[in-house]
């Protein structure tokens, strides 16, 4: 679901990072993706305005739909488009696309339940990424907000691309770009594992925002006062009109982060001379960590042991032979994809049939469609935390509210499963095995069944708890109704015909009444001491031997 973007990105490289110019990238392209949740204000639930309405009305001029893919023009459906459909089974096609025909303007949320809106101001992007470097410019392919109906896990794709980068500016890039805010600072000040500086520009060159990693006191006081992160200036510009969550409290709707503040990132390489990259920067480039000057792996032996069967798929890479063709190795850690190819085939770049259109498009999806999974668990499972965390026994407006929100979040749950979980997304060899083995690194499946669990434990607690209160109530009509038992009968004792005492004197009247309402409750008192007993009897005069 993107533009074409064949025009070469420029960039000026330091002397530190021309040092192995032999291993470049012919292409480099990345997306990060960066999972958030959005919040719309109002008093109520009911109150609330729906957060993709909500972002409609608020982000005119700065987002647009995206609607000239799918669409009812038959002249604007590309090949592209067309192989990135057929790709997928039908349920993962409906879940993309809709089962409805016509414009997503005119369809009804649930018709088209992922919705993608494009910013298209940002034409390139700035970095510094270590004090001293030169910046290094790459033009930016997109930069979509996708939406999904029911749920509001919003899932932000930023790519970008340059031409001719050398492998260990990869790596720097991979490690340090998609950072939402840094974990610390150095002695000088220096923020750790960020980018010097990020800069978006517009097509003109104009800068647009720049990030602000340095300024310490910025983070340490927003996070001491608000006790949630604090963003970097930059991705704060992007996601306008959305507002970090208690940075304005008159914002209408912000967003709150869901997952680490890495963001998820997705890397395409072709290189020139493949057979020279060696094992340490396969591992490199799986985990999307930084270079090292001496080679080494970025963690130990025994921990990377098992390296080849668990993060990476061979199914068409020729190890230690010059290709004639395409050669292309899929490197997966959940956090990161990469593929790294060489050869002299046209394939390599070709947007529209080769491997380039495969990792924008049906690469892309399976990418995207495993992190949403895993944001939209992680957000329910937020909620219950949050639901319980205000639970009051003693109080009957909190029973009450929490058994509301509970059963919210179980339709909420139950939404999610049969319209956006599923474990295959495809029958085609090689992204049914992809998205497996994502799959297997987010952990998405344990996830799963442990929300689930959680759910129906504290659904399984409300009806308990509603049988609890059900059998005292039966208690105490039990009670009630003994004592009128004894006052029934009584009373019927004495209206009888056997012992006619109608004109006997009041006292008389109260002297029996009295007797007989003695005797029953003796007789009463009898039964239900001896209830056991007598429901034992019962039993086996029923032919009840259990």
């Amino acid at each position: 679901m993107a533009n074409d973007d064949s025009a070469p990105a420029t960039m000026t490289l330091a002397p530190r990072q021309t040092a192995d110019a032999g291993r470049l990238a012919r292409h480099f392209r990345q997306i990060v993706l960066w999972p958030i949740e959005l919040i719309a204000s109002g008093k109520t639930a009911e109150s609330r305005e729906a957060p993709d309405v909500l972002f409609e009305r608020l982000g005119a001029g700065h987002w647009e739909l995206v609607d000239d893919e799918f669409g009812v023009e038959g002249d604007a459906f590309q090949e592209r488009h067309y192989r990135e459909f057929v790709a997928f089974l039908p349920h993962v096609q409906r879940f993309l696309y809709g089962d409805a025909p016509g414009s997503l303007r005119t369809l009804g949320k649930g018709d088209a339940p992922l919705r993608v809106y494009r910013r298209t101001d940002v034409a390139a992007v700035r970095m510094v990424l270590y004090e001293g470097a030169e910046p290094i410019t790459c033009q930016i392919a997109h930069i979509d907000l996708h939406f999904f109906h029911d749920v509001d896990a919003v899932i932000l794709a930023f790519e970008f691309y340059a031409s001719n980068v050398p492998l260990p500016v990869v790596n720097e890039i991979m490690y340090r770009f998609g950072r939402a805010y840094p974990p610390g600072w150095t002695e000088t000040g220096e923020p750790l594992h960020c980018p010097h500086r990020v800069e978006w520009l517009a097509k003109d060159g104009t800068v647009l925002a720049t990030s602000d990693y340095q300024k310490r006191e910025r983070y340490l006081s927003f996070v001491g006062h608000q006790r949630t992160p604090c963003f970097a200036a930059h991705w704060e510009f992007l996601l306008k009109p959305l507002t970090a969550e208690k940075a304005d409290s008159n914002s209408p709707l912000s967003f709150r982060q869901i997952e680490y503040y890495r963001m998820p990132v997705m890397t395409y390489l072709t290189l020139e001379r493949m057979r020279e990259v060696q094992r340490a920067d396969y591992m490199r480039l799986a985990f999307a960590t930084g270079p090292n000057a001496n080679g080494d792996g970025p963690f130990s032996d025994r921990f990377l042991h098992d390296f080849e069967p668990r993060h990476c798929y061979d199914r068409y890479y020729h190890e230690g032979t010059e290709a004639t063709g395409l050669s292309a190795r899929f490197l997966l850690s959940g956090h990161a994809f990469t593929i790294v190819a060489d050869g002299d085939s046209p394939r390599l770049d070709d947007n529209e049939r080769g491997l380039l259109g495969q990792f924008r498009h049906q690469y892309f999806l399976l990418f995207l469609i495993s992190h949403f999974h895993k944001a939209a668990l992680l957000m329910l499972s937020d909620r219950l935390v949050a639901a319980i965390k205000h639970l009051e026994m003693r109080s009957a407006r909190s029973t009450v509210g929490f058994r509301r929100e509970t059963f919210r979040l179980q339709e909420a749950f139950m939404r999610f499963t049969q319209r956006y979980w599923f474990t295959e997304v495809s029958d085609q060899a090689q992204t049914r095995d992809l998205f497996r083995m994502q799959r297997s690194h987010l952990g998405n499946d344990e996830l799963y069944k442990e929300l689930r669990g959680e759910i129906f434990d504290m659904v399984q607690y409300l009806d308990s708890d509603v049988l609890r209160r059900q059998s005292g109530t039966i208690h105490r009509l039990t009670a009630v109704t003994i004592l009128g038992l004894i006052g029934t009968i009584a009373t019927g004792f004495l209206g009888m015909n056997l012992i006619d005492e109608t004109g006997a004197p009041l006292e008389l009247k109260l002297v029996l009444f009295g007797a007989v309402a003695a005797i029953v409750t003796a007789l009463t008192v009898a039964v239900v001491a001896f209830s056991r007993p007598l429901t034992a009897l019962l039993d086996r005069m029923s032919g009840d031997r259990s």
